[in-house]
């Protein structure tokens, strides 16, 4: 496995000071609390690999350092393959991480047991415990699909309490998978909600994990409620300028936490933001803000400025493809098709979230057009472009607007 030495930046975050009032964050947990050999994050080079990739770091950041071991990747997924109960399903199915994570040829440290369940609330209640008290990584499963990612951090209202109730500020991660390895940083609010994260259960028809909330982690005996703040998904979508003074104040705030100290010193330096780009979802719009450092990006709610997520990708990225390459490229796929554009309508940034490798940081161009057929008859069609110009989705619009 090649050595990914990558230095990677978190933000602090929740609803800015000067026109939203919240609680202070009063308890931040980042793991592991001593540096791995090779440094965290692992890439997970086939895209089948993302579970191993995760089993990986987590066996090579033992909170005992004398109970670490780098090992290579391809015996992990030999070893999550061996332990699968659903290879039909899953590459890397949570019995597969779980079994992995315990064996013996490892000399794993921890005890792990699938934890999986219905009840998102109950899952990561005991998994914010178990991280506090026993410092172990987490590898959990995102998406309604197999997207196994490693949780190394949190930030919570009050220190994780055996029994009781905690309120989820902020959630830290890598993503191992190829073409987004990144550590994101995502507030409690959008994991719980949004389906890029938890908002969605597991969905594989006919698995044992059909409609269960995804974690492997060592059982703690706890009863603890995780609640969120409310998402805020309508209302008058503010202007750029305002979502930039959002930024810039949630930026002076969070250099004042001890938090981002150490690895996150990127964030102390001068990182300016760009223009504030408008994306709509099927029922909400956010916005997306690149920086000028190109690996890294941001998104604010559309409504209240709030922060939702922040990314720092491995490799610098452009988040969206220009309007003029995006109609150039549709231009190219229609005139292959024998098909002309008589008049676009509309243009607009979608966010398609089976469309989407990078979640949310990832929206697509939807190309409202009218065009003419090898006939000369007229249509009304709706494509959908990703950054690459390459078309992910076509429908034609009916009298009715439908498909």
């Amino acid at each position: 496995m090649r050595k990914n030495k990558i230095f990677i930046a978190v933000m602090i975050a929740g609803i800015l000071p000067f026109l939203l009032a919240t609680p202070g964050l009063s308890y931040s947990l980042l793991l592991p609390f001593a540096a791995c050999t090779p440094p965290l994050p692992y890439l997970a080079t086939p895209d089948h690999y993302g579970g191993a990739a995760c089993v990986q770091m987590i066996l090579n950041s033992c909170p005992d350092t004398t109970e670490r071991g780098y090992h290579d990747i391809d015996d992990i997924y030999n070893s999550i393959v061996l332990h699968n109960t659903e290879p039909s399903q899953w590459f890397s199915d949570p019995n597969g991480i779980n079994g992995a994570l315990m064996d013996p040829v490892f000399s794993p440290c921890g005890n792990w047991v699938d934890y999986s369940n219905a009840d998102k609330a109950y899952v990561l209640g005991k998994m914010l415990y178990y991280m506090r008290t026993q410092s172990y990584l987490t590898p959990v499963s995102i998406t309604d699909g197999e997207h196994w990612v490693t949780v190394i951090g949190y930030q919570t209202d009050i220190e994780p309490p055996h029994s009781g109730t905690v309120t989820l500020q902020n959630v830290i991660f890598y993503d191992p998978n190829p073409g987004n390895q990144s550590l994101q940083f995502v507030s409690g609010t959008i994991w719980l909600n949004s389906s890029d994260y938890w908002g969605v259960p597991h969905n594989k028809p006919g698995s044992n994990w059909q409609n269960k909330y995804i974690a492997v982690i060592e059982p703690p005996p706890v009863n603890i409620k995780v609640i969120v703040p409310d998402w805020i998904v309508r209302g008058r979508i503010l202007p750029i300028d305002r979502i930039k003074q959002y930024c810039i104040s949630w930026l002076k705030k969070i250099r004042e936490e001890e938090f981002i100290k150490g690895p996150f010193d990127i964030l102390q330096k001068d990182i300016g933001i760009e223009e504030p780009i408008l994306v709509e979802a099927d029922k909400y719009s956010y916005y997306l803000l690149p920086f000028q450092d190109r690996r890294l990006a941001a998104i604010f709610n559309a409504y209240n400025g709030s922060f939702e997520e922040f990314s720092f990708f491995k490799e610098p990225r452009e988040m969206i493809l220009s309007r003029k390459e995006a109609l150039k490229e549709l231009d190219v796929f229609l005139r292959e098709s024998k098909t002309k554009v008589s008049r676009i309508e509309k243009t607009e940034l979608k966010y398609i979230h089976e469309a989407a490798a990078a979640g949310r940081f990832s929206p697509v161009w939807n190309v409202q057009a009218v065009v003419l057929d090898p006939k000369k008859k007229e249509q009304k069609i709706n494509i959908f472009l990703d950054l690459e110009g390459r078309v992910v989705k076509k429908k034609t619009v009916g009298k009715k607007g439908k498909s």
